[in-house]
């Protein structure tokens, strides 16, 4: 994995972030660039086309939601903002946490295996574009209060709860790490949506986080989960993964 940039939103520069070393490679070999641009939801299996394929046919079937958006930032670097308001399961304040830490961004890329789970590509020459959001220390209290925010079911049906009392005597801290994951498979204007997640590692005495994390939120599977009826024929295709594919005008 090759590193590249950090972005920062307010000056689109290349920055030190939370004791990480940075160079930025801009070498013809090292640049993988990406389509900028408004990527939303398309019926696809790993971004190949499924479902109905004439414009008509396609619009009544796939549901108008953008996903995200790839912004340039400099010389082969970017910048990804992604659409929290899809996560409509989460209550706002966890929407509004979510764009807050695409302020500050640490990009890199890199050539991936082949991984049948994630590409149809035959030569393993598929291209993943990380976007690390978060990487920073929280209390307990923060903690709990940003797993409320990630579901407004918290309250009344007690989403996470069992997994927060099982905690019995709570770390004090966690290291809370948040990230999005693009992967390029070869399709033209077309990117999977392969990770947006935020874990949470807890930390020691010392400060040192635990190699497991104590839970993952996977923000990419609520947003898949409301983009089709379970019942709609379409659903399997987003069952583990979901496509984003660049808008156009007269797309």
């Amino acid at each position: 994995m090759q590193l590249r940039c950090i972005i920062k939103s307010s000056a689109r520069k290349c920055i030190t972030y939370l004791g990480m070393i940075t160079v930025c490679m801009f070498s013809p070999m090292s640049v993988q660039a990406i389509e900028a641009g408004q990527y939303y939801y398309f019926i696809s299996d790993k971004c190949v086309a499924k479902g109905p394929q004439t414009p008509e046919a396609r619009g009544a079937a796939t549901p108008d939601i953008m996903l995200f958006e790839v912004i340039p930032a400099g010389i082969s670097d970017y910048f990804v903002n992604m659409n929290t308001k899809a996560l409509i399961h989460y209550a706002e304040e966890g929407q509004a946490f979510l764009s807050s830490l695409e302020q500050e961004q640490v990009y890199t890329a890199g050539k991936g295996d082949i991984n049948t789970q994630l590409s149809h590509a035959k030569d393993g020459s598929i291209i993943h574009h990380d976007f690390m959001l978060q990487r920073e220390s929280i209390d307990f209290k923060t903690f709990v209060a940003t797993l409320n925010g990630f579901s407004q079911l918290q309250t009344d049906k007690g989403y996470y709860f069992k997994k927060i009392v099982s905690l019995g005597n709570a770390k004090p801290a966690y290291k809370a790490v948040t990230r999005v994951r693009l992967t390029d498979n070869g399709m033209d204007k077309r990117m999977l949506l392969s990770d947006y997640s935020t874990s949470f590692y807890p930390l020691n005495k010392e400060g040192v986080a635990e190699e497991t994390a104590f839970i993952t939120v996977d923000h990419n599977s609520a947003m898949r989960a409301t983009i089709h009826e379970k019942s709609n024929p379409y659903a399997v295709y987003a069952k583990h993964y979901v496509c984003g594919e660049k808008w156009e005008p007269g797309n």
